[in-house]
C-alpha cells in the first residue's frame, strides 16, 4: 500500500488527527486491524437498509474511537491503571474532537439532517470515510474554508459532494490517514435493532414478549446425541469407518 506523504511539520489543523494519522502511517498492525474491523462491520450489517445504516454508522464511530485511543489521542479518565471507566463519556470526548461520516460507496456525504431545513450545516470538524477516498479524510470548517464553501444546503440535510472531498484530500495530504475502506458487498444479514430488542426482552421480565425470540432459537444438541446419530449412520453403512472417525473428531473438537 502506498502511503500518502505530507511535508514535515505540516498539520491538518487538529493535533489529535495528526496523532491518529501518524499512528496509522507508522503502525502496519494498527492499520490492518482498522481495515479488518471496518470490513467485518460492513460484511455483517448491510447499510443499504436505511434502518441498519444508523447501527452500522454507530459501529464505525466506536471503531474510530478505539483507533484514537490506541494512537494516544484519547486517554482514560483517571489514568491507564484505573479500574474501569465510563465508555460513553469517552465517546462524548471523541465527538468533541470530530464527527464521523461513513459511506461504503462512491457518494457524497450527508453532514447533518433537519426536520424542516438542512440542519446545523458544516459547523464542526469531521472525519470522512469512503472507498473512493485514499484514507480517513479530515476537514474542519474553521481551517479549510474552501471545502466549507462547497457544502450544499438541501431541503432536509446538508450535503458535501464527493468531488470536493476528493479535491480536498489531494490538495491536503496532511488531512489523510492511510487506510483501505471496504466496499459494501451487500451480503450482511445482521440486524442490530433486532439484536437489541432480543437483549431487551429478557425472559425473566418479559416471559410473553420474549417467546418470539426463544422459539426462533435452534435447540442445543448434546454431544452424546450427535455421537449416537453418527454411530447409526456408520452402522447403516452410510458412513465408512474413516468418515465416522473424522466426523467424531470434528464434533468433539467443536
Amino acid at each position: 500500500m502506498t502511503l500518502p506523504l505530507w511535508p514535515a511539520g505540516t498539520t491538518s489543523g487538529s493535533p489529535d488527527f495528526d496523532a491518529l494519522r501518524a499512528a496509522l502511517a507508522s503502525d502496519d498492525n494498527l492499520r490492518e486491524e482498522l481495515e479488518a474491523a471496518l470490513r467485518a462491520n460492513v460484511n455483517r450489517i448491510d447499510p443499504t437498509d436505511r434502518a441498519n445504516r444508523f447501527g452500522s454508522g454507530a459501529a464505525v464511530e466506536w471503531i474510530i474511537a478505539a483507533v484514537a485511543y490506541q494512537a494516544g489521542t484519547l486517554s482514560v479518565p483517571g489514568g491507564h491503571n484505573a479500574d474501569g471507566f465510563d465508555l460513553q463519556a469517552l465517546r462524548d470526548r471523541v465527538r468533541g474532537l470530530w464527527s464521523v461520516k461513513n459511506t461504503t460507496k462512491a457518494s457524497g456525504f450527508r453532514l447533518t439532517n433537519g426536520m424542516s431545513g438542512s440542519g446545523r450545516g458544516f459547523t464542526e470538524p469531521v472525519i470522512l470515510l469512503s472507498p473512493a477516498l485514499p484514507g480517513l479524510t479530515f476537514a474542519s470548517p474553521a481551517v479549510h474554508p474552501e471545502i466549507a464553501a462547497a457544502v450544499q444546503q438541501k431541503d432536509d440535510h446538508t450535503f458535501l459532494p464527493l468531488r470536493d472531498v476528493l479535491r480536498h484530500a489531494e490538495e491536503h495530504p496532511e488531512c489523510v490517514a492511510p487506510i483501505r475502506m471496504p466496499i459494501n458487498p451487500k451480503t450482511g444479514r445482521d440486524d442490530p435493532w433486532m439484536d437489541y430488542v432480543k437483549s431487551l426482552l429478557e425472559p425473566q421480565r418479559f416471559p410473553r414478549l420474549s417467546k418470539l425470540f426463544l422459539d426462533a432459537t435452534p435447540p442445543q444438541r448434546s454431544l452424546a446425541t450427535e455421537i449416537m446419530e453418527l454411530a447409526k449412520l456408520r452402522d447403516a453403512g452410510t458412513l465408512t469407518e474413516a468418515q465416522f472417525e473424522a466426523a467424531i473428531t470434528r464434533v468433539t473438537a467443536g
